[in-house]
């Protein structure tokens, strides 16, 4: 599956930019169909980063969320910084 269509955008709200600053995670929505395996690899690949978990939930209005935590020697913040979000 193509990166471009697992990962739809980041979301960035006040809640996910304090889980970047103190968990080491972002935040983004993914299609529907995507699987953990498939986020973890297209988040690596788009952002060459590595990803150390991946968790998902799907909200009330059908989007799928997905929280990506990036190991220890990659941070969030500076991530974002380069997808443009700040």
């Amino acid at each position: 599956m193509n990166p471009y269509d697992v990962v739809l955008y980041p979301l960035i709200s006040e809640k996910t930019v304090s889980m970047m600053e103190r968990e080491n995670k972002l935040v983004f929505i993914v299609t529907r169909k995507a699987s953990k395996n498939e986020i973890k690899g297209a988040v690596e690949k788009l952002y060459k980063v590595e990803v150390s978990d991946v968790s998902v939930l799907i909200q009330p209005d059908g989007k799928k969320r997905a929280f990506v935590k990036l190991r220890e020697e990659y941070l969030a913040d500076e991530v974002a910084t380069k997808m443009g979000v700040f």
